[in-house]
């Protein structure tokens, strides 16, 4: 690998990931590994220092090399596990599969997976058509229904737009309104965290009145402020 090449590799790893919704192109964040070089005036931008590897000779800079190849693979693997990637084709036909294709459609990231799955298990256990008949909810005559056990009018003003012709328990409509209204409320981290919790930990469910209006920079907003102090793991 030349020196060329791992500069070049370097500066593909300072990118800055975008995640596409319907129609709409996100800038969801920017993630850096830390400098390899000491510190820099902008934290967590990687820099190879010529002068440093001609000091320390040959050997120096065959480290530095490889070095830069691992926050390659450093950046690669982060842009898929840490803050995820959009839904591509998958099991549209699991809970998984509904989750990774209304994260990807909403242009979140596959991260938030773990959390919203576990809502859907406190609310439904999964179960598409899951209706609930004996809450006020249903007293009043708009039982919660679906996956995230939404009402129809927190339905109709949350589903994302693109799906807003489908039914109220079909399990990606579903899902998107119930993230949207969760967001709307309750904010980006408590998706993240599995839902509200009590003083002991306990969860309790969400809700609010209406969303909105669909803004992926909003989200790219919360997601940044989410991640924005998060250690990254030492090469």
């Amino acid at each position: 690998m030349t020196a060329a090449v791992a500069v070049g590799a370097l500066a593909m790893a300072g990118h800055t990931m975008q995640a596409t919704t319907t129609g709409t192109i996100e800038q969801v964040a920017e993630v850096s590994p830390a400098a390899l070089t000491g510190p820099s005036e902008e934290p967590g931008i990687v820099q190879l220092d010529p002068a440093r590897a001609a000091v320390t000779g040959a050997s120096g800079l065959r480290r530095a090399l490889e070095r830069a190849e691992q926050a390659v693979a450093y950046q690669e693997e982060a842009l898929q596990h840490r803050l995820g990637q959009p839904y591509q084709a998958g099991n549209n036909h699991s809970l998984e599969g509904w989750i990774a294709k209304a994260l990807g459609l909403m242009g979140l990231p596959q991260a938030l997976a773990p959390g919203v799955k576990s809502i859907i298990m406190h609310e439904s256990g999964g179960n598409p058509n899951a209706i609930n008949s004996w809450d006020s909810n249903a007293a009043a005559g708009t039982p919660s229904q679906g996956l995230m056990q939404t009402i129809p009018s927190t339905f109709r003003a949350c589903v994302l737009p693109s799906l807003a012709d489908r039914a109220i328990t079909d399990p990606v409509a579903n899902i998107t309104a119930g993230i949207r209204s969760m967001i709307a409320h309750h904010g980006i981290s408590t998706v993240m965290n599995g839902g509200r919790r009590d003083a002991h930990g306990n969860y309790i469910g969400y809700g609010g009145a209406g969303c909105s209006s669909y803004d992926p920079n909003e989200y790219a907003a919360q997601l940044r402020t989410l991640w924005k102090d998060e250690p990254l793991p030492a090469l």
